[in-house]
């Protein structure tokens, strides 16, 4: 029995923790948990049944009492790479840190130098290529279904949320090649920010990959053919969709007593993946079919594998999802220089960060505001300042 130790208890830890519970026999318990706001604290440990000796305010607190084998860090983007960092200098077996990996290419170094020096294992849990679907279609690709991939076309909300999770699966799909080059463009007319920090309202990119093969992203624009997370991949003999959906909210598993704002938490767990291809023998759409399974539970199994060193390359590891960080920060940077920008990139801040205090994107309606502040605790309207209210 393993013991995994979750900082942070909001809507994401309650699927990471579900995802633990119905791995197949239980093999990993949660051990304990960190939440700056008690009521969090509470609502999270009566629903999963953490022991109240085992619910901290303080999540450096609770790993030097604890000793996890396994830690989750739940929190917002901002303060994945100091609690990774923090959590690897304990010597778990794995970390596994909710997705992007960090703000800046800088951060993720560091993430990556403190899990090396310290042997830990570093997943990073972009879920959605564990969908059964997905990894189905992923083994079509490589059959030759649709020829030789041409271009990927992506298209979300913003960078380092929705679309993070879009251009880790174009990479995923075409065998995790090697990013040559990367030309795009971001605009900014208002103030927004993204869990804290400033984010882009639509990004353009192209994304050059070695072989060949094209990435085409879009940012904030509707998206063409096919809702959800996804893409469309365009090669020399079909085509083929990726998306997804949920079941209706009334089907969802419930999060009890605990507090949600954004609804149950489980439309994450339950969520679906659909593929459909296109070539000169389907005669028409044909769709891709596997049986279900909860693509977080699938993400834990892996993680199991790597700690008991039962896999060696598991698709959620660290050096994957850093890839991902390395081409959202070069197309920042491409925004920033106006000119392609040639990987490996040499910027270690972010690039968006950059433009905003350099005054270099000027805003049409100034004015401040937390996308995400409908889903923030007490009196706060960013996590921070909710966790600086409560301690």
């Amino acid at each position: 029995m393993y013991r995994t130790a979750i900082i942070a208890c909001g809507n994401i830890a309650r699927v990471h923790a579900r995802a633990w519970q119905d791995v197949p026999g239980r093999p990993v318990e949660i051990g304990a948990i960190a939440d700056t706001h008690p009521d969090a604290r509470r609502e999270f440990g009566d629903f999963f049944g953490v022991p109240e000796e085992k619910r901290y305010a303080n999540y450096r607190e609770m790993l030097d009492t604890e000793h996890p084998d396994f830690v989750d860090v739940c929190s917002w983007h901002g303060h994945h790479a100091e609690m990774v960092i923090a959590a690897a200098a304990r010597r778990p077996r794995v970390i596994i840190c909710q997705k992007p990996m960090a703000l800046s290419l800088g951060d993720a170094q560091r993430m990556m130098i403190a899990c090396s020096r310290n042997g830990v294992k570093l997943v990073i849990a972009y879920q959605r290529p564990h969908h059964a679907t997905w990894l189905k279609a992923r083994d079509l690709i490589r059959e030759g279904a649709i020829g030789k991939i041409v271009q990927i076309s992506i298209s979300d909300g913003t960078l380092l949320n929705t679309n993070s999770h879009n251009i880790q699966l174009a990479l995923y799909l075409t065998g995790n090649p090697r990013v040559e080059w990367v030309m795009g463009a971001v605009e900014r007319t208002t103030e927004a920010m993204e869990r804290g920090f400033p984010t882009e309202d639509r990004s353009l990119a192209l994304i050059g990959l070695e072989g060949g093969a094209q990435i085409l992203l879009q940012g904030g624009f509707r998206f063409p053919y096919r809702t959800g997370q996804g893409a469309r991949v365009v090669g020399t003999e079909g085509i083929m969709e990726l998306g997804t959906t949920r079941p209706p909210n009334e089907e969802l598993r419930s999060d009890g007593a605990m507090w949600q704002p954004e609804g149950s938490s489980a439309k994450y767990n339950d969520e679906v993946g659909l593929v459909r291809y296109l070539n000169g023998s389907t005669g028409g759409w044909k769709d891709v079919e596997a049986p279900w399974h909860d693509a977080w539970v699938h993400q834990a199994q892996e993680t199991i594998a790597w700690a008991e060193g039962k896999i060696d390359d598991p698709l959620s590891s660290a050096a994957k999802a850093y890839a991902t960080q390395e081409v959202m920060m070069a197309l920042y940077e491409s925004a920033r220089k106006r000119q392609r920008i040639d990987l490996p990139l040499k910027t270690r801040v972010n690039p968006l960060q950059l433009m905003v205090d350099n005054g270099d994107l000027p805003v049409e309606w100034p004015g401040a505001y937390e996308q995400r502040a409908g889903i923030v605790r007490g009196e706060g309207m960013s996590w921070e300042e909710a966790s600086t209210t409560n301690g």
